[in-house]
């Protein structure tokens, strides 16, 4: 198991059980964060992302990824670009998108065990079409451990890490950051949380190519490679 440590102001280190005692509701991001990224139902999505655009603009597979690229990184998601620029219906593109195979996605008995264990709430928080995360927490066995699913529908389709998707999500869900954590893969969905107050934990897959050489975001409080061990590190004793 492998993470990193929380400095206090006064230079102390205390235990991640004392670190996350106020704590009483759990966000986790689904994609790639509840499963490993190393699966890479990220690629098939990725692929259908350029199919998508290649096929609405006409254009080759090579101008299409530089498009998804152009787009991921000027609005946050290549949704967004292709809704705002391009009238794209999203509930067209998101279904394209996500209609690929969960076959990869397994039980994780171990962590099914220490999600539950949790003390407080527990919510789905994704950038992902709600029909989707269904199918996926299903897929993996964990469709009975979170109380509820905060879809991209829900934001009326601006997601992370947009400050309104974040605010929409607190007040639908009765949710105060300060007594929040979020668990999540990309590390600039991170920054929202940690500025208004919520615990941040970065979970990375050491299978994944980059993991070891990942240095901490300034806005995360922790790195995360074994989200399974940490979450046991969390449970109170006893």
């Amino acid at each position: 198991m492998t993470f990193s440590t929380i400095t206090l102001n006064d230079g102390t280190q205390p235990s991640l059980r004392e670190s996350f005692a106020h704590v009483d509701t759990w966000v986790f991001d689904l994609d790639d964060t509840l499963y490993p990224r190393s699966v890479d139902l990220h690629g098939q999505m990725k692929a259908r992302v350029v199919s998508f655009i290649a096929d609405h603009m006409k254009i080759g597979r090579a101008a299409a990824e530089a498009i998804h690229v152009d787009y991921y990184e000027r609005f946050g998601s290549t949704l967004q670009g292709m809704v705002q620029l391009h009238g794209v219906s999203p509930h067209a593109f998101l279904d394209f998108v996500h209609d690929i195979d969960l076959s990869v996605l397994v039980h994780n008995d171990d962590l099914i065990e220490a999600l539950r264990a949790l003390p407080g709430r527990r919510i789905i928080f994704t950038n992902a079409p709600r029909g989707h995360a269904i199918a996926a927490l299903a897929a993996m066995g964990m469709a009975e451990l979170f109380e509820a699913i905060a879809s991209i529908e829900d934001s009326e389709f601006i997601g992370k890490p947009n400050l309104s998707a974040f605010a929409g999500f607190f007040e639908a869900h009765g949710v105060d950051p300060r007594t929040a954590a979020m668990f999540e893969d990309r590390p600039g969905n991170l920054l929202v949380p940690h500025q208004l107050g919520m615990k941040t934990v970065f979970v990375v897959d050491p299978l994944f190519e980059d993991a070891g050489r990942v240095a901490k975001p300034g806005h995360a409080d922790l790195v995360v490679t074994d989200l399974t061990g940490f979450l046991r590190q969390l449970l109170p004793r006893g």
